[in-house]
Parts: C-alpha cells; structure tokens; sequence
C-alpha cells in the first residue's frame, strides 16, 4: 500500500501531521512545502497522486483540494481527511467583517463536505474526533508527536533579567487577556523581560483582526519581539530565545478544548520548564500530564507561579528535564510513526 500525504495551507501543520508521519513511515510527500519559497506544481502532484493506493489531505479547507479529492476517488484512490484542529483557525467573533466571516464559513463548508466524502478521518484529540464523527464515523486519533532530530541546545540566558516565554497562538485569539495584569506586573519589575514570538510577521506588519493584540505587546516595556518564523526554523529560533519559562495561557473554551499538548512537547524537547493552562471542568490539553513534568494552573494565580519559578530556576530546570525524558519516550515520531500506518491501513478495511 502506497500512503500519500499532502499538505493543507499551514505549514506547522502539515509539518507534525503529515511531513513527520511520512517521512519516518517511508511515505510519500511534498516535501518541497518544507521549502520557505515552496511552489509545487499541479503536475507533480498529479504525478505523485497516480502513483499512490491512499491520499492524506492534510486540512483541507480550499475547494481545489476538494475537486481533486473528487476525482482521485472516481479514480479508485482511498481519500482520508486529516485536521489537528477544530474548523475556524480563528474564532469567528474575532474576525473584523462580514467578508472575512464568510470567507472562515466557507472554509468550514469544505471541511465538512471533504469529511462526507472520505473514505476515513484522522484527529489529533478525542474532541475533535467525537466532532468529527458526527459527519463521519469512521475516525481514528493519532496523537502528536515530535521529531528528536528537532533537539537543540538552548542558548544561556546571560542578560541578567529573567525571560518569560510567549510562543505563538498564546500571543493572539484571546488567549492571554485573563493574565494581561500578571503580565503587566512582570513587565513592571524591571528584572523581568517578556518574550514573545509572534502577531508580526517578517516584514513587522500584522494583520488587521490582531490590532488589539499588537497594540498590547506594544505597550510593554520590558519587552522584546521576535516575529513569526517558517516551521524549519522555529527550533533553532526558540533554542536562541533563551527562555526561563514558557507560558501557555489559554483562554476556557471549545476552541482550545479541541488543542493538543503540542506546545509543552515542543518546549519540553528544548528542556524550557512550562506553565500551562488548566481548565474547571478538566477539559484542558495539558490536564493529565504528571506536576512532576510541568505546573499546570487552573486559578489566575500566573504570576505568582513565574516567580517561584524564578526564585526556584534549579527546581524547575530538573523538572523540564525529566519532561525531557518522558516526552522522547512517549510521543516520538520514531516510534509513532507504524502507528499511523497501521491506522490508516484500518481506515480503509
């Protein structure tokens, strides 16, 4: 059985849930996407589509994607529906008009077209599955895991100012405004520097739905703002960081229910202690995860808890490094990566 899995529009994505599944499954994919100036022609996906038994559409949110999924399966291919993700990249209230909400419905009516016609679906999280199943039952989860070719040293952190870590989405979609007075308390001290990776792209522009966000970070004073990278380079420039602590703040609802633990893998690979967000009800990615590897809050209490952290960085550092060692050991891709296969071979039974 020959596995293709090709790419969505989202190149971190694509990157845990299909480049890593394939590559150390020995799969087929477009590993040219991992290319920052990646073009793919239609005939090379063509070429590669004839030559495969099943196709893994990686969120696949554009109507091309679907034509093409359409047409494979006339063909005789197996089209399977892969998404790490709830539909709306971005909750629809915070959208700024009407145009971009109809263009994030539309986007959500491919989903669910794509998903009537798969022959089976794969989800990151049992609550995805379960949304899933409702359009179509015949749904596996696979888990996220990480690449250990992705471990870097981390820079020291030599500045003589305790850096506190903010890695992508928690910069945005409201994730950190339940914190925003912790953060400004920490911005306040002096002996504190915010970190944070994120809201501007390469050329220092944002887009127009996260103005509230940029203007936030904006207002710090002790801060220091590193913009958006490509999925090749976001190790290299994490380690660079020189964090102390990662935070991962989010805000309490469906749309982060339906999140993974990636971000704690991910910082727990570069040995950054974590903090991390728990939820009331227990519904949070990173509930369940042992005290032991990481410090999970579900009271407001942040910025007490980045200070013991700071006053307690020997205690911390032995606690991201026995994450370390069980992250390796339970979510590495190297040994995940049969597991995908075998699931994908029960799909299509």
């Amino acid at each position: 059985m020959k596995i293709l899995f090709l790419n969505g529009q989202y190149p971190f994505c694509f990157y845990y849930r299909s480049y890593l599944p394939a590559v150390y499954g020995r799969h087929m994919t477009v590993e040219d996407f991992m290319r920052k100036d990646m073009k793919v022609s239609p005939e090379h996906l063509k070429a590669m589509s004839e030559k495969a038994d099943v196709i893994v559409f990686q969120r696949p949110s554009d109507k091309k994607s679907l034509e093409l999924a359409k047409l494979l399966k006339k063909k005789g291919k197996k089209i399977i529906f892969e998404n790490d993700d709830t539909y709306s990249a971005i909750p629809l209230e915070r959208l700024g008009n009407d145009a971009q909400r109809k263009i994030a419905e539309e986007m959500n009516q491919t989903l669910n077209d794509f998903l009537s016609i798969s022959d089976g679906v794969i989800a990151s999280t049992e609550v995805l599955a379960k949304e899933y199943a409702l359009i179509n039952p015949n749904v596996c989860v696979l888990k996220n895991t990480i690449d250990p070719l992705d471990e870097l040293p981390c820079k020291e952190n030599t500045t003589g100012k305790f850096r506190v870590g903010l890695i992508g989405s928690v910069t945005t979609n409201d994730d950190y405004f339940h914190i925003k007075e912790d953060i400004r308390k920490l911005d306040e001290r002096g002996d504190v520097t915010i970190v944070i990776m994120g809201v501007k792209f390469y050329d220092g522009t944002h887009l127009p739905i996260m103005q509230e966000d940029y203007d936030f970070w904006a207002s710090l004073k002790n801060i220091e703002w590193h913009t958006y990278c490509h999925v090749t380079e976001y190790f290299s420039n994490v380690a660079d960081l020189a964090l102390d602590v990662a935070i991962i703040p989010r805000k309490e609802h469906y749309f982060n229910q339906c999140k993974s633990n990636l971000k704690f893998l991910e910082m727990s690979l570069l040995k950054i202690p974590v903090i991390a967000q728990g939820f009331s009800d227990g519904t949070s990615p990173y509930q369940g995860i042992d005290e032991e590897y990481m410090t999970v809050l579900t009271n407001n209490n942040w910025y007490n808890e980045i200070i013991k952290i700071k006053e307690n960085s020997k205690e911390a550092k032995e606690k991201a490094s026995k994450a370390y060692d069980w992250v390796l050991k339970n979510y590495s891709i190297k040994e995940y990566a049969k597991v995908w296969t075998e699931s994908i071979k029960n799909l299509i039974k």
